[in-house]
């Protein structure tokens, strides 16, 4: 019994032993651990933060070159210019200045690279090419096709072809013009294509008056679609002309943003019909729902709601519930919205818009857009259904999103 006891004690001693061993290991490895994690990421560690570091800089005076030393070499290189009233990210009530979002690429960006739009009369060919890409191999179609070139201006975009006879046609001379613009989204271009003839027994002037619409339709199709097949079959060319990169500048961009009486505003340059029809198409689209329009008095009464939050969540989708939205509506029509909307001076000095305060049209939903001005030189503003101003951030994102929809 004693010889058992004797084991029994010197096995528990063993045991007690091993056990402060260990708990005096893992503290061991406790403290190292959380010095080392004081040494890795505090504010003495390696990893430290260093995200006000900058604060802590001294500033030095600028440096004073000897007099007669040429200075232009230490101007900025990317000098910030000032925000203005004019800058269409300017927003004089915010607290503070809030860096507007790069515009968004054209939602037509990501389809076919050559297409024809028609617009009632009107069609042009439509390219995802800057017009500089464009000019070289425009040149290069009408060489190919022994169509000699009479007057080519690259600052005004304008290729004419000599005096044409075709075989078809023997008793008529023809001539073309192809205008290169640059089109309403970024990095497009536009070409249009004017066609005149003359009787064969008439001498053909050098510099003729062409007219607004071409003389023969057919004619100017044909020209169009051989153009706009070669343009697409011939993507992989490249080149740049320097010469024509000046083409479709800002200052004739048919599609701008910018400040109007410190409101949020788009500017088109182009004629009524295509103002009228590329807004309304717009409005139909990435969010945007068209309730009713009157081109006649420049009004699109719409609905917008962000891609995004339209969607269900997963829950619902487990569920198939919302997976087809009903779209919205309106207990109103256009021809409230306009007859309740300020006119005149009052619209143009709108207040903010309070929209739980009107009594009349009361919960109206929506947004109108407001076309104004003349051909070549139209406003686009968005308002509210009472006419009232929006919130320059929120008329910036209406705007925007409008703008990138347009063909």
């Amino acid at each position: 019994m004693n010889l058992m006891t004797a084991k029994a004690r010197r096995l528990a001693v063993s045991k007690l032993a091993v056990s402060k061993m260990v708990g005096y290991g893992f503290l061991v490895c406790l403290s190292v651990s959380l010095s080392g994690c004081g040494m890795l990421f505090g504010d003495e560690g390696v990893f430290r933060n260093r995200e006000n570091d900058y604060l802590k800089a001294d500033s030095l005076p600028p440096l004073v070159l000897p007099a007669g030393t040429n200075k232009e070499a230490l101007t900025e290189l990317y000098p910030i210019p000032p925000i203005s009233a004019a800058d269409f990210g300017y927003d004089a009530t915010a607290s503070e200045y809030e860096v507007p979002r790069p515009m968004p690429l054209s939602a037509n960006m990501l389809q076919d690279n050559v297409k024809i739009q028609r617009v009632g009369e009107n069609a042009w060919i439509l390219v995802n090419a800057a017009p500089g890409e464009l000019w070289p191999r425009i040149r290069n179609f009408l060489n190919t096709n022994a169509l000699s070139v009479a007057r080519a201006d690259f600052k005004q975009g304008i290729i004419e072809t000599d005096w044409l006879q075709f075989k078809t046609d023997s008793e008529n001379q023809h001539k073309y013009r192809l205008q290169i613009d640059q089109g309403i989204q970024p990095e497009t271009s536009e070409i249009h294509i004017t066609h005149i003839n003359v009787s064969g027994s008439t001498k053909p002037t050098a510099e003729p008056n062409w007219p607004a619409k071409s003389m023969n339709p057919e004619r100017e199709k044909f020209l169009m679609d051989e153009l706009a097949a070669t343009l697409a079959s011939d993507e992989t060319q490249s080149g740049t002309s320097l010469l024509a990169q000046g083409i479709g500048s800002n200052a004739s961009a048919k599609a701008a943003l910018g400040m109007y009486k410190n409101e949020p505003v788009m500017t088109l340059k182009l004629d009524k019909t295509r103002t009228m029809a590329t807004i309304a198409y717009a409005a139909k689209r990435d969010g945007f729902q068209l309730f009713e329009s009157d081109s006649s008095s420049g009004l699109f009464y719409v609905f917008y709601q962000d891609p995004e939050d339209a969607k269900p969540g997963w829950f619902k989708r487990l569920l198939h519930i919302g997976l087809n939205p009903k779209p919205a509506t309106t207990p109103y029509s256009l021809e409230k919205i306009a007859a309740n909307i300020l006119q005149g001076d009052a619209f143009e000095s709108a207040p903010y818009s309070i929209r739980d305060d009107e009594k009349t049209l009361k919960d109206a939903p929506g947004y109108i857009f407001v076309v104004t001005g003349k051909p070549g030189d139209y406003l686009i503003r968005v308002r509210d259904p009472y006419g009232k101003r929006l919130k320059p951030r929120e008329a910036r994102e209406l705007i925007t999103k409008l703008r990138k929809n347009l063909i």
